[in-house]
């Protein structure tokens, strides 16, 4: 019987690896499907009747760092470590995203005799200016999420403090999923801009 050549014996010994390999990549899960999120606040319960006088223009929210990035934060030790998501992201960032709904909300309550995005550049007496100190899932021994913005009104003319205050609102949810997460989040928004809303009311 002839000897098998050296290739084919090489090509026969490695054959087992290559298929193993073949079936290993062939088996690989897929790739998750992207997820986008967006805050919602609720109509406001309670309307004034523009106390505040001279109008109020709200600026875009400030935040630190990953704060202003769009994939969605967690955290697993009480919020020292945070880290994002992969394929979960906000439809907006959120200094935008949050201004945005503060505007709408502002307005429905009525708080003011008019409530304008500063892009418009309209001549107000006072600004709002909101600063996101916490937007995040938590996860780990307790399940939840906790939302945390400054918010500041000044008066343009005299750059007098009339208001500064953190809020903070931390919702526990049953689970680990982004869903639970994101509801939690909206809210303990709703809860923060009806706070903000009554605090304006009564500012003068």
């Amino acid at each position: 019987m002839r000897a098998m050549k050296v290739p084919t014996l090489r090509f026969a010994l490695l054959l087992p690896a290559v298929l193993l390999l073949a079936g290993c990549f062939g088996s690989a899960p897929p790739v998750p499907k992207e997820q986008y999120f967006r805050l919602v606040a609720a109509t406001p319960a309670e309307q004034g009747s523009g106390e505040l006088k001279g109008g109020v223009e709200v600026i875009p929210f400030t935040g630190e760092g990953v704060m202003a990035e769009r994939p969605l934060l967690f955290s697993a030790d009480g919020g020292r470590k945070l880290e994002q998501r992969n394929y979960a992201y906000w439809t907006n960032a959120p200094p935008q995203m949050l201004r945005d709904l503060l505007v709408a909300y502002l307005r429905d309550a009525q708080v003011a005799d008019n409530i304008v995005p500063s892009e418009l550049r309209v001549e107000t007496d006072y600004a709002v200016r909101g600063a996101i100190k916490r937007l995040e899932q938590l996860t780990g021994s307790s399940n939840g999420a906790v939302i945390s913005l400054e918010l500041s009104l000044i008066e343009k003319a005299s750059d007098r403090l009339v208001l500064s205050k953190t809020y903070t609102s931390e919702k526990p949810t049953s689970g680990e999923s982004i869903d639970s997460a994101v509801a939690a989040l909206n809210d303990g928004l709703d809860e923060i801009f009806a706070a903000f809303a009554a605090d304006l009311a009564a500012a003068q």
